[in-house]
């Protein structure tokens, strides 16, 4: 009997079509995937105010398939009603990283990010966080040494 129910419990516990969905109460999430899977990110969103999501930087273990734009269902009878963004992401690679994306006004000048969602993403087990990464380069700049060279409210 145990047994059984056991069985029952791990089948029931993954996504059977292998698709993960997110959203932006996910944000700061670990999202833990399979190479082959797919991810969906689903972002509320109104491209009337000029705002969209941009994934940034580009990611490595996931690939963006498609991204698309959802109407609100109640949004027929109201001009300049939001919706949602949909993005599509295959899993391509074994890591793990994050996956960004920014609400921004592309034509603005700098872009400045009205909101962040990120997403710990790790594919078949990677480690958090990951154990491969290079180490940030060695600053060239250098400090001055004589704390009197620095004039500050001057």
């Amino acid at each position: 009997m145990v047994l059984g129910l056991l069985v029952g419990v791990a089948a029931c516990g993954g996504d059977d079509d292998g698709r993960r969905v997110v959203t932006d109460g996910d944000s700061t999430d670990e999202v833990l995937l399979d190479v082959g899977d797919e991810l969906e990110v689903r972002l509320s969103s109104n491209p009337t105010t000029g705002y969209s999501w941009r994934v940034e930087p580009a990611p490595t273990v996931v690939e963006l398939r498609s991204s698309t734009f959802e109407e609100a269902e109640d949004s027929a009878d109201r001009v300049g009603a939001g919706g949602t963004e949909v993005f599509v992401f295959d899993v391509v690679t074994a890591g793990a990283e994050i996956l960004r994306l920014d609400y921004v006004r592309p034509f603005d000048d700098p872009i400045v990010p009205e909101r962040i969602v990120e997403y710990i993403v790790r594919v078949d087990g990677a480690p958090w966080p990951p154990t491969d990464v290079s180490p940030p380069a060695t600053a060239t700049a250098t400090a001055p040494t004589n704390d009197d060279s620095i004039a500050i409210g001057v």
